[in-house]
């Protein structure tokens, strides 16, 4: 048997030192010997089998990670190739340890390019050793499958997950695997809307991630905090913790995690309402991204596009960019995570419309009050009346014109009757004669299709009795002539 060289042992573990502070370019540095040029396979041939095999392994992790941050064309491809490789070898030697390890870096290989279902089957293999709970890869086979829950939208599973194990890797993790814990839980905490326990996890990261000496996780703790920050509305908070930490990826050239901190830094403009400077920081982080192998970030990218493209009142801008996330999401992801791409541009565009419906309702309600009105005796003996301004040209035939003041009385509506409804989740109010069966209510106009609503998705307002023209009297009071059907 073979006697591994003592200075392939030291410089494997000092590739592994290295990595975990993120000195990905400096751990590659001392492969040189080996790997000069990273187009071919790492020159092993001298190696005992282990070592071999050791080695392999570094250089598919360190590949890996790097050309995620710089943008290597083709590194998760290398990367996949050369874990594999580490992976048989190890297998015939049966080390399950090495094993467990190289199925979690395949696994992060794949959550780098997008393919969650092969991630998640990588780091299920490597869950199924008989490892201990103290055991580093086991560990971290933990953070990796909270990465790509967090990726799918599971933080419910995120949290129930990690929380079991908080005690686990408060015992045997080191400074990187506590603050990643923190970081990841810290997450999931937030996309629930638990953001005071979010935020403890995140200051926690910060400071696990300080003494791992780890400027890429450092600055992305940077990034969560400010996306904390923008849900408060803390919005000079949220630019300096952001601003920050695109400052860090910038020092140490992380174009893909640059990219991804001008998209936060585009939704704190979004959140703030200035449209124009977060379609400026969402082109930059798209122009970025685009040369990255991390198709999640892209798509993540592109709805952000799309939810700020809606607000410049830019549809067919917006659904392009939507699109363009949904085509990536349905090949490389998956196609639940496609539907939920549209579900969330959908979930946005009726939030705008709320807003706008609000807002125009505030204008004329206040319109409105401000009115005095003179009504006919035919219709002054109802109670509660109020207004509806009239939109569209559909009513015209029955005095109902455009720009003119619908008065709508309180009572029972029966079928025929010319109504005005509103709807719950917009806050829209339409107008039309008034029909319901089996739970769908119609309204028909006299001209252009009928309507049709869920029962459950509406409120009657009530019967529109009267309209108001421009006629006013001497005094300034508005006069109310009937409708007459």
């Amino acid at each position: 048997m073979k006697i591994i060289p003592t200075q392939t042992i030291v410089s494997a573990k000092k590739l592994f030192e290295l990595e975990r502070c993120g000195m990905y370019e400096e751990a590659l540095a001392e492969l040189k010997d080996i790997w000069e040029d990273t187009e071919t396979f790492p020159n092993v041939e001298n190696l005992d089998v282990h070592s071999a095999a050791e080695i392999i392994l570094r250089c598919g992790s360190l590949i890996g990670f790097l050309g995620h941050n710089k943008q290597i064309p083709d590194a998760q491809e290398k990367s996949k190739n050369l874990l594999t490789e580490a992976h048989s070898r190890f297998l015939d030697i049966y080390n399950v340890e090495k094993i467990a390890e190289c199925e979690n870096y395949l696994a992060l290989a794949y959550w780098r390019t997008g393919e969650m279902n092969e991630a998640e089957s990588f780091v299920e293999e490597s869950l199924s050793h008989n490892l201990p709970v103290s055991n580093n890869a086991r560990i971290y086979s933990h953070l990796i499958k909270s990465l790509i829950f967090l990726s799918t939208n599971r933080y419910k599973e995120t949290v129930t997950n990690l929380g079991k194990l908080e005690t686990d890797f408060r015992r045997y993790g080191d400074a990187f695997l506590n603050g990643s814990f923190c970081t990841n839980i810290g997450l999931a905490l937030k996309n629930l809307g638990r953001t005071k326990e979010a935020l403890s996890k995140f200051e926690l990261a910060r400071y696990y991630h300080q003494k791992s000496r780890h400027k890429i996780y450092l600055g992305t703790v940077e990034n969560n905090l400010a996306q904390l920050y923008k849900s408060e509305n803390l919005f000079t908070r949220a630019h300096q913790a952001i601003d920050s930490g695109t400052k860090i990826f910038r020092q140490i050239k992380d174009r893909t995690r640059e990219g991804f901190s001008l998209d936060t830094k585009a939704q704190i403009y979004f959140a703030e309402r200035k449209y124009a400077e977060a379609l400026k920081s969402v082109e930059k982080a798209i122009g970025i991204l685009k040369k990255s192998e991390n198709l999640a970030y892209l798509v993540e990218t592109y709805l952000t596009k799309s939810k700020i493209l809606l607000y410049l009142d830019d549809f067919t801008a917006a659904t392009f960019s939507l699109f363009d996330a949904v085509q990536i999401a349905r090949v490389y992801i998956g196609e639940e995570a496609a539907n939920d791409l549209i579900k969330e541009f959908e979930k946005t565009l009726l939030e705008k419309n709320k807003i706008a419906a609000e807002k125009l309702s505030a204008e004329n309600q206040s319109d409105i009050e401000n009115l005095k009105l003179v009504l006919p005796a035919s219709i002054s003996h109802y109670k509660e009346i109020q207004g509806v301004w009239i939109k569209n040209s559909h009513l015209e035939n029955v005095g109902l014109r455009k720009n003119t003041l619908a008065i709508v009385a309180q009572g029972e509506i029966k079928r025929g009757d010319l109504a005005a409804i509103s709807e719950i989740e917009t806050g829209a109010v339409i107008c039309g004669f008034y029909d319901c069966d089996f739970g769908i209510v119609c309204l028909e106009g006299t001209n252009g299709d009928p309507q049709l609503f869920d029962e459950k998705s509406i409120k009657i307002l009530g019967k529109i009795v009267g309209v108001c023209n421009s006629e006013k009297t001497a005094d300034g009071k508005m006069i109310v002539h009937p409708i007459d059907l």
